[in-house]
């Protein structure tokens, strides 16, 4: 009997504790970008940043970069009524440049957003051309890149 109570309070205790972490790993709604997959071939020769709002357009970006893999990259699953992809292509360069996204400022009618550019060290030569696919919540306001 005893073990059975210490059992059920060691199961109430669980759970609170997951229901917790889990509102902790949740992103913010208020407008934060989420990264969700970055690679190092994007098979774009240009810097080029993309806003998708349909499935279809989606899967013909993914056609392009899974053309020569096997197995390819999965399609990430999107509500696009609630949510918008933006894709950044940093275009073929040497391995050790390295960019991220982030929210610079919103107004009332745009949302701008900053390409930020990193070096790092490396060693390699290696030509690459990566691409990184953000989520952001869906808004009418017109997405801006600045530079």
């Amino acid at each position: 009997m005893k073990n059975t109570l210490l059992l059920l309070l060691f199961f109430c205790f669980a759970c609170k504790g997951q229901k917790e972490m889990l509102k902790k790993e949740l992103p913010n709604k208020n407008n934060d970008l989420t990264l969700l997959i970055e690679d190092n071939y994007s098979g774009l020769n240009t810097a080029e940043n993309i806003i998708i709002r349909d499935q279809k357009t989606l899967d013909s970006f993914f056609s392009k970069i899974n053309r020569t893999r096997k197995p390819g990259i999965p399609v990430p699953k999107t509500n696009f009524s609630e949510e918008v992809l933006i894709i950044v292509c940093e275009g073929e360069h040497v391995q050790s440049k390295s960019t991220g996204l982030e929210v610079l400022k919103e107004t009332q009618k745009a949302i701008e957003l900053q390409i930020v550019k990193q070096t790092t060290k490396s060693d390699s030569n290696a030509l690459v051309s990566p691409f990184k696919v953000y989520k952001f919540p869906l808004s009418k306001k017109e997405i801006v890149f600045k530079k």
